[in-house]
């Protein structure tokens, strides 16, 4: 039986030999050019060896014989592919029907399940060659016989047992090492048949490229990588000027590159090595042997063994120097050209940008025109259109307060613009500065509400604060005229363009920053005026039949006044339903604060004489000093007036029992401010009231600064008037 067994694997051995050669000799040689009919020519012979194996197996236990068919199969599926190994399938499962016995389903099974696995694994990883091959030999064929294990389930019972018992031992023994051993062999001769090919390839193409470079009408030189010369053309001979014998083993840097250059020229050449890379775009210089210069320009190529290492470089150049010279000129003129057109694009952009600013100029101009030309004329009619009705003898004392209550608003309608004005005008001059003092901002908020409230119900609007600060963080460092100034007029507008409804507004604080909000449910504002709403001279509705009286620039000063602060104001609206305008500003928080004249709320007792005041009254036009005298002679009989600062400063020194000075700012020969501080050098206690036409936000505390106690603009206010003698003149 030994015998049996050794002779048995010994023929299978050589069977599966025979047909790892027809691999070798036939099929890897033209496996590209196989056509279809080819292919089943191979499986046939496949097939027969199949068949040659079944009919040459060996007996391990009487009843039971073995052969390598499964290993075949397999291994053809992995290296022939699908179609051979089918056919071949389809032959030796055909044949072992044919043969019969008890393990004639079994039989049938391990040659489809080998074969159907060598295929999948060609398919499935066909890369596998070229990762760790013996690992992948190995697991597919531990696969295809662990199947082949399984398949003892398709034999009778009665011999089940005994040839699972039996198989196990050539299966590891034999069937597995049979795989990885025919794979291995395989694949040396798939190795062995690329390699002849390559080098084939490679002495063609050698062979080739030699015969281009010799008969190429291109500077073509070779070298090595020291940059020695190895070969050259003869048309780089021509070209040159030398000899073969006198460049040749020697240095190519040091014969046709330039001193100054042969640094820069070597590195780069050595970089190329170093990369490994092939460069198609090098220009450089090179030196005739009668020292004329010409310019080349480069494809080169790396040179490689057999084993994949550089060993020299191929150099194809052509003489491009008459081309260099056009291109220069032209490079030259189409310089020349694009700083022309530069400079007509520049000029174009230019002159449409004046042109445009132009066009908006003048239609701001033409729009602030005729807004102006309306929001002044409108309350000047109702000034001089009343007064001129106040002369009538047959007035009734109810029409005449009837019409000094419509001049008296008329006049703050056109003060109010006066000062948009004169505000908008300032911020565009860079005259403004930001002041910080400390500021409550619930007691801010809480005289808007006041101040607002009587004009909101008159409306039937309710109006409400939502927001306070806490008591703790009420208290910051900001400029309190300019948060004054935008959230006056944000609840001014508010109320403004509601007709029903209600308005709010509060302050909440969001880290480090301090947002105010005031919303209403006024007429709303459409999507593509929410940014324009903030530029100047623009209203919402513009047309000639607009309800709403206004120049446009309490929007645009508000915005310049929170951009000061550093702060950023936005609105959110909705047609027909309202607005949500919000401001954001730095939150500084400040210890403690001192009581602001501006949003001062002591009532003022207008019945109080105070007939022992002496009171000096200082200004250049005749009209206010009229008028001046008239507000307070209820206060004293004793007043003095003065037309400049001089004749002040004198008349203080004359007579030092003088209780109050109201000082107008702006007058001939010295100014109020000055006035001011000649008088505090002699006397100190004297309360000064500076009064000025100019009303401009810091004016309070550039009058501080020089000496004043406290200030009041014109036109001048008669309850803040009688608040400030009140304040001041009580106890003198």
């Amino acid at each position: 039986m030994t015998g049996s067994i050794l002779l048995g694997l010994l023929q299978n051995t050589a069977i599966l030999l025979a047909f790892s050669m027809l691999y070798d000799s036939l099929y890897i040689k033209r496996e590209d050019h196989w056509s279809v009919f080819n292919k089943v020519l191979i499986g046939v012979v496949i097939g027969a060896i199949g068949v040659v194996l079944m009919l040459t197996p060996w007996t391990l236990i009487p009843g039971i014989t073995f052969d390598t068919r499964s290993v075949m199969i397999s291994i053809s599926g992995l290296f022939f592919g699908a179609i051979p190994t089918i056919i071949a399938m389809a032959i030796d499962i055909a044949f072992r029907w044919y043969i019969g016995g008890d393990g004639v389903w079994m039989g049938m099974m391990v040659i489809l399940l080998s074969g159907s696995i060598g295929i999948l694994w060609r398919n499935f990883r066909p890369y596998w060659m070229h990762a760790n091959s013996l690992k992948e030999l190995m697991v597919m064929g531990i696969l295809v016989h662990v199947l082949m294990l399984a398949s003892t389930l398709l034999l009778p019972e009665k011999i089940f047992i005994s040839t699972l018992k039996a198989i196990v031992i050539p299966l590891v023994l034999v069937y597995i090492p049979a795989t990885v051993l025919l794979g291995t062999l395989m694949i040396r001769q798939y190795n062995s048949w690329q390699n002849k090919r390559a080098k084939e390839h490679l002495l063609e193409s050698e062979r080739r490229f030699s015969e281009i470079l010799r008969s190429a009408n291109l500077l073509t030189v070779l070298l090595d990588n020291e940059g020695k010369i190895t070969f050259c053309n003869q048309h780089f001979l021509n070209i040159t000027g030398y000899s073969y014998s006198e460049i040749t083993d020697k240095n190519y840097f040091s014969i046709f590159i330039e001193k100054i250059d042969q640094e820069r020229t070597l590195k780069a050449f050595h970089e190329i090595f170093n990369q490994n890379a092939n460069r198609e775009d090098y220009d450089n210089n090179i030196i005739k042997k009668n020292g004329e210069s010409i310019f080349v320009a480069w494809n080169l190529i790396l040179l490689k063994n057999i084993e994949g290492k550089v060993h020299s470089l191929a150099a194809l150049g052509i003489d491009i120097t008459d081309r260099k010279k056009y291109e220069l000129n032209l490079l030259q003129k189409n310089k020349i050209i694009r700083e022309q057109n530069n400079k007509y694009r520049q000029m174009n952009t230019e002159l449409m940008v004046a042109k445009e600013k132009a066009e908006e100029s003048e239609r701001l101009k033409s729009a602030f025109l005729a807004n102006m030309s309306h929001e002044i004329r409108t309350p000047m009619n109702g000034i001089l259109g009343f007064a001129h009705l106040l002369q009538s003898p047959e007035l009734t004392g109810d029409e005449m307060q009837d019409y000094l209550k419509i001049i008296q608003t008329s006049g703050n309608r056109m003060l109010n613009i006066i000062n948009d004005l004169i505000d908008i005008s300032r911020i565009e001059s860079g005259l403004i500065t930001v002041n910080p003092t400390q500021v409550d901002v619930n007691e801010l908020m809480n005289f808007i509400y006041n101040f607002f409230k009587p004009e909101a119900e008159s409306k039937g609007l309710t109006i409400t604060i939502n927001d306070h600060l806490p008591q703790t963080e009420k208290l910051i460092l900001t400029d309190k005229e300019k948060v004054y100034a935008v959230l006056m007029n944000l609840v001014k507008n508010a109320i403004k363009y509601s007709q029903k409804g209600s308005v709010d507004f509060g302050c909440t604080k969001k880290e480090n920053l301090l947002q105010f909000y005031v919303n209403d449910n006024g007429i709303g504002i459409p999507d593509d005026k929410l940014e324009s709403i903030f530029g100047r001279f623009v209203q919402v509705d513009p047309s000639f039949s607009s309800n709403y009286e206004g120049a446009g620039l309490g929007l645009s000063i508000a915005k310049a006044y929170v951009a000061m602060l550093g702060g950023k104001i936005h609105a959110k609206s909705e047609l027909g339903k309202g607005s949500q305008f919000f401001f954001e500003i730095p939150c500084i928080k400040a210890e403690s604060i001192a009581k602001d004249p501006v949003i001062d709320n002591v009532n003022s007792n207008t019945d109080i004489k105070m007939s022992n005041l002496k009171i000096l009254i200082t200004d250049d036009d005749e009209v206010s000093l009229i008028l001046m005298t008239k507000l307070i002679q209820k206060y004293t009989k004793d007043i003095l007036t003065a037309v400049n600062g001089q004749e002040a400063i004198d008349l203080v020194k004359e007579n030092p029992d003088i209780n109050i000075i109201l000082l107008d700012i702006k007058m001939p020969e010295v100014n109020g401010l000055e006035a001011t501080r000649q008088i505090r050098l002699f006397n100190k206690d004297i309360v000064i009231i500076a009064q000025t036409a100019y009303a401009m936000v810091g004016d309070r505390e550039q009058t501080l600064d020089a000496g004043c106690d406290d200030y009041i603009s014109k036109p001048l206010n008669k309850e803040k008037l009688d608040r400030l003698i009140t304040r001041y003149g009580a106890g003198r």
